[in-house]
């Protein structure tokens, strides 16, 4: 088997832990070659996300999206992000410049506050520091991908110039 085509198993270097209705979950992301996350936690099923490529649950790939337009689009809309987990619609739309809302099928189940370093261009993971304020009536599924979304894609919506200016604090400090 040629050295190109083998596959290669990957360890993921750098490990966080968050908070959740059903216990700590446990966030582990490397930033290279790519961008990879992998959620997890009890009773949760386990999911992957690669930015740009879409989520796997539990080993099944689930396309996931995010807005429309380019990456200096200044509309709030053009940073929001879609994925459907079997009959489930999963909506992580921002309200703020640091803040977002989660939901599912129309329906919020969490609150998302972010950090103003968090949108740096040169930050790889931009939800890493996000903070989830879950409603009840969430299930292991909703945390689980949930909480990867927020991870890989953020939670608010800076603009243009809201982005040139961190990184320019970014590049100084």
């Amino acid at each position: 088997m040629s050295l190109l085509t083998r596959r290669r198993r990957v360890r993921l270097s750098r490990h966080r832990t968050a908070a959740s209705p059903f216990g700590p979950v446990r966030i582990s992301h490397d930033r290279w070659p790519s961008v990879i996350v992998h959620v997890e936690g009890p009773g949760m099923p386990a999911v992957t996300v690669l930015p740009g490529r879409g989520l796997s649950v539990d080993g099944r790939r689930v396309p996931a999206r995010q807005g429309v337009g380019s990456g200096w689009d200044l509309r709030r809309k053009a940073r929001a992000c879609t994925a459907r987990v079997g009959d489930r619609d999963y909506l992580l739309r921002p309200t703020g410049l640091f803040r977002a809302r989660l939901l599912r099928d129309g329906t919020p189940i969490a609150g998302v506050r972010g950090g103003l370093r968090s949108y740096s261009p040169v930050r790889t993971l931009p939800g890493i520091d996000a903070r989830l304020d879950w409603a009840p009536g969430v299930d292991p599924t909703d945390v689980a991908v949930g909480q990867a979304m927020v991870v890989a894609f953020g939670a608010g919506a800076p603009g243009a110039l809201a982005r040139l200016f961190l990184f320019w604090l970014e590049f100084w400090q």
